[in-house]
């Protein structure tokens, strides 16, 4: 144990040969247990095929519904139903009541579409 303890420690950065067409380091043959790429392409994928639905889906809504939908639910800083009922000259209560009929009319789409492109594959959409 003390010869273990007492021995110099080892970089990972430290050459394992050096040859003519480039060096190789101990951290070179490290597997990194945190990167499944045929996870991650899943997932790529699976998200490109969503933002299809939602904007094949966003088409069937009106424009006031769109803006709704965008600011209080796609955007990184949401607006308030205040913002949007002085913008639209509506209550704070309407534009809640226009965005929630929004939502329903596009889940609604998106579970259709999904349907389509999966038949008899389980769908589910989130709120």
């Amino acid at each position: 144990m003390n010869r273990r303890l007492s021995g110099t420690d080892a970089s990972l950065n430290a050459q394992v040969k050096n040859d003519g067409e480039g060096s190789s380091e101990w951290q070179d043959w490290l597997e990194d247990e945190t990167a499944d790429h045929v996870a991650a392409f899943e997932e790529s994928e699976e998200l490109k095929e969503r933002s299809a639905f939602l904007m094949e889906a966003m088409a069937d809504l009106t424009d006031r519904e769109k803006t709704i939908i965008k600011e209080r639910r796609l955007s990184d800083d949401p607006a308030t139903l205040e913002d949007l009922s002085k913008i639209f000259a509506v209550s704070r209560e309407r534009i809640r009541q226009i965005e929630g009929r929004a939502f329903e009319k596009l889940q609604s789409k998106v579970k259709n579409l999904e349907e389509q492109k999966f038949p008899g594959k389980e769908v589910s959409v989130g709120a």
